[in-house]
């Protein structure tokens, strides 16, 4: 069985952790600054669905439907599919936050896959993926930081 993890570089920003947290969650407004999931809608209880609207590379967007796998405010807001068996493939996107101090903290992602399709979805979708969690960090920082800039 294959197992691979995808994991960008942490990210810090200079809000409170449930500063970011608020806009983490806050899923209905991810086109306001998420642009490769600029739409997501779910209740948060794990097991439950999760519908996103993917960016999956040059003009080409998708929906689909995963499962909520954790949601532990304010540090880690994850979901995840298995097609077919879990031997086969099993993904889990994990967002994570942890503070840094008082005033800031930390954000990464990470991508965990298992199963006999890694290789190919890695071959296929791998370096699209690394740089899309890359850039959904940036605009995290972006956005939250401009939207509290001011705020007490």
């Amino acid at each position: 069985m294959f197992k691979k993890e995808l994991r960008i570089e942490p990210i810090v920003i200079d809000l409170p952790i449930e500063s970011v947290w608020d806009v983490l969650a806050d899923v209905e407004k991810y086109g306001e600054w998420n642009s490769y999931s600029p739409e997501a809608r779910t209740d948060f209880e794990v097991g439950s669905p999760i519908h996103l609207l993917l960016d999956m590379g040059p003009a080409k967007m998708k929906r689909i439907s995963l499962t909520v796998d954790a949601y532990d405010p304010p540090r880690v807001f994850s979901w995840g599919t298995v097609f077919g068996v879990s031997w086969i493939f099993r993904g889990v996107r994990e967002q994570h936050l942890e503070p840094v101090s008082e005033s800031s903290c930390r954000y990464y992602c990470r991508e965990r896959m298992t199963g006999l399709l890694v290789p190919l979805i890695l071959a296929i979708f791998g370096n699209h993926m690394r740089r899309s969690y890359a850039k959904v960090g940036r605009e995290l920082k972006r956005y939250a930081e401009a939207k509290h800039a001011g705020a007490p």
